[in-house]
């Protein structure tokens, strides 16, 4: 973890100083995580566009329509696993990239295939499980069961990550380290995770708007015209909204990363007591949301 001390998001935060540090952070490595975040987007969509769903619309056999989900099962395994490791290689690269200049992508890739891939695969998949019975916990609480449950369950993915990575921690002691920091200060990392995530939602909103522009015409055919439904599936593989839509998800993709990351280091720090070699602790805030 000493290694570690000079991070630029390694400190304790209170909730103005958290979202000030992740904008500087993401306002400096924009350039270079837009490129990567684009790149894993396009192929993530190149990947996606090869599942016909078309398949849909042309039938209403329940038979026909099993046997088409069937079929793209494999497809989708692949799309997840493709999704995953971006987004694990997109947090590596967040951790190592401010300590380590000379590193590149194609090193870090190889790092976080070997290495943390199948680790980090078991955990989530443990963690998915887990998630399940929390959202049926949420159920019986409807709408604000719910999205607490789904609040709590992001909680868990977003830190499992960082705990790995920063501490080469195996998966059962990963599983309990982010246990532990999900609880140890709880309810602000709820409120936390809660603002965060309405502010991504909203960008991500807005930029889907913009990007649905030059497309509205089929869009609003479609809500006239619901047999006409088939048009979203068209133009949704036309590679301009290919193109458009890697460039939204290249703005929003090393958000969460960052903020991941910079919960990690604040829990961190709670525990050791300290703010973090290089910086001040910013000291008690109303904000804290601390109850």
């Amino acid at each position: 973890m000493q290694e570690y001390s000079e991070h630029p998001l390694n400190r304790k935060y209170n909730i103005d100083t958290l979202f000030t540090s992740i904008w500087e952070f993401y306002k400096r490595w924009f350039p270079s995580l837009f490129i990567i975040s684009f790149v894993l987007s396009l192929v993530t969509a190149f990947f996606s566009t090869r599942m016909d769903l078309s398949v849909f619309q042309d039938t209403t056999d329940p038979y026909l329509i099993l046997e088409s989900l069937k079929s793209m099962t494999v497809p989708y395994l692949v799309i997840i696993l493709i999704s995953l490791v971006a987004n694990m290689l997109i947090q590596y690269w967040i951790i190592r990239k401010p300590l380590d200049p000379e590193g590149n992508i194609v090193n870090y890739a190889g790092t976080v295939i070997v290495r943390y891939f199948l680790p980090l695969l078991v955990v989530f998949i443990i963690l998915g499980v887990f998630s399940f019975f929390a959202m049926i916990l949420g159920l019986l609480l409807f709408i604000i069961g719910i999205f607490f449950a789904m609040i709590y369950v992001i909680l868990f993915f977003v830190l499992a990550s960082p705990v790995i990575m920063v501490e080469n921690c195996g998966i059962g002691n990963t599983i309990t380290r982010t246990f532990t920091l999900v609880h140890k200060r709880f309810w602000p990392n709820m409120g936390w995770m809660t603002v965060f995530i309405l502010i991504v939602l909203v960008i991500s909103l807005v930029l889907g708007a913009i990007i649905m522009i030059p497309f509205s015409g089929g869009f609003i055919r479609t809500l006239i015209n619901p047999e006409a439904a088939y048009e979203i599936l068209e133009f949704t593989k036309k590679p301009s909204f290919i193109i458009l839509t890697a460039l939204t998800n290249a703005v929003t993709m090393p958000l969460m990363p960052i903020f991941g990351l910079a919960l990690y280091f604040n829990g961190r720090s709670y525990e050791q007591g300290s703010a973090g070699i290089g910086y001040s602790d910013p000291g008690p805030s109303v904000d804290d949301l601390t109850p």
